[in-house]
């Protein structure tokens, strides 16, 4: 996840941006967040969450994340509205949530995953975009800041699993990719979604019976 000292936008992995995406369903009580984790997508991410509060209506609300990360001031920006929040908010991981997606996930009150989604951790970075380079004021303050980014990652982890803080920060700084069961086990995940069983129509049962 990126922090950037400047109105420019600096994208996460590989410094490529994605298409980023809100979607809703107020019937479903339904929110999905997909791509590159942005203060566009963050802004109207506020606005959808807001919208449901202010229905009259306190049921659950599900949040579905498939993200690679992004900016981790946007992320803080949605992490904190989501657990500020009044309403019971469930979120899942479809595909993956890294970086930035991994601490919005963790901001649900259930957190659940499909079977084969991922999570991942990295550490904050800090990307200047503007002109000219860093005196050695600056080069001391943004590794204060960078450290004081990553204190409260490591916080939202601890307090969002039984990990142990010395292997967060291990995580962190290897690049951690782990999977749903990881996940369940570290207490990440309160839930892993198995699929649902079928009545199947009988016309299918030639074609699917074993030979």
């Amino acid at each position: 996840m990126v922090a950037k000292k400047d109105k420019k936008l600096s994208s996460d992995e590989n410094d490529k941006e994605t298409e980023s995406n809100v979607y809703l369903d107020k019937n479903s009580r339904l929110i999905s967040i997909t791509g590159a984790i942005n203060w566009q997508l963050a802004d109207q991410f506020f606005n959808v969450l807001t919208g449901f509060e202010l229905l009259p209506s306190r049921k659950p609300l599900t949040i579905y994340i498939n993200s690679e990360g992004g900016g981790i001031y946007d992320m803080l920006k949605i992490y904190d509205h989501i657990r500020n929040s009044p309403l019971p908010i469930v979120t899942i991981v479809a595909g993956y949530a890294l970086s930035a997606g991994f601490i919005v996930f963790l901001a649900g009150d259930l957190r659940k995953m499909f079977p084969n989604a991922f999570l991942g951790f990295h550490e904050p970075t800090l990307y200047f975009t503007g002109k000219g380079s860093e005196g050695p004021a600056e080069s001391e303050e943004s590794a204060l800041h960078q450290n004081c980014l990553l204190g409260a990652m490591v916080r939202i982890v601890k307090n969002s699993s039984n990990m142990p803080e010395k292997m967060i920060r291990k995580y962190f700084r290897v690049l951690t990719r782990i999977d749903a069961l990881t996940a369940l086990k570290f207490g990440l995940a309160h839930q892993i979604i198995e699929p649902p069983k079928k009545i199947l129509p009988k016309s299918w049962q030639k074609i699917l019976k074993p030979s």
